[in-house]
């Protein structure tokens, strides 16, 4: 395809296979580097969580498809390990949103940090002209596609 333009439905059926090819690598990765003590639903939850500080229940439940019950159950478990805090809204009782403990955050981190040393081995080999077009081709993604998106959770 060189010098050929790039048609948009060139790129999109590229991301369509690029996209979900990323996605199982790091699902792998991660999975085979989480702590044992987390189970990748758990492991998901913690990142939401992380990423969502005040996320209410119900959100969790969305984010990882799963019903109130057993994403509370799930919860349950994180808030046990310690790594996840209850808070109970001081005007409504019934009102719980849940951040990460101490231990969490850094159980969070420590895997954010693996996960893009593990991106980055996998780019170090490219040239710095195919890592700038990657860097370019993400912004432009970003972009497109941030202001389509609803916050995870609006809270404040």
């Amino acid at each position: 395809m060189e010098g050929n333009p790039a048609m948009p439905q060139d790129c999109a059926a590229e991301l369509l296979e690029v996209v979900p090819m990323v996605m199982r690598a790091m699902r792998a990765e991660v999975r085979g580097h989480r702590a044992p003590e987390l189970s990748m639903p758990q492991f998901r939850a913690l990142a939401f969580i992380g990423r969502n500080e005040g996320a209410m229940l119900s959100d969790v439940a969305n984010f990882l498809g799963q019903s109130l019950p057993a994403a509370s159950k799930l919860v349950e478990g994180l808030v046990v390990a310690q790594f996840a805090i209850r808070r109970q809204d001081p005007t409504d009782r019934r009102k719980i949103s849940l951040k990460l403990s101490p231990s969490g955050e850094a159980k969070h981190q420590a895997i954010l940090s693996h996960a893009r040393a593990f991106l980055s081995h996998k780019v170090e080999h490219l040239g710095e002209p195919q890592r700038s077009e990657i860097l370019s081709a993400m912004r432009s993604l970003r972009s497109i596609f941030q202001p389509c998106q609803p916050m995870e959770v609006a809270r404040t």
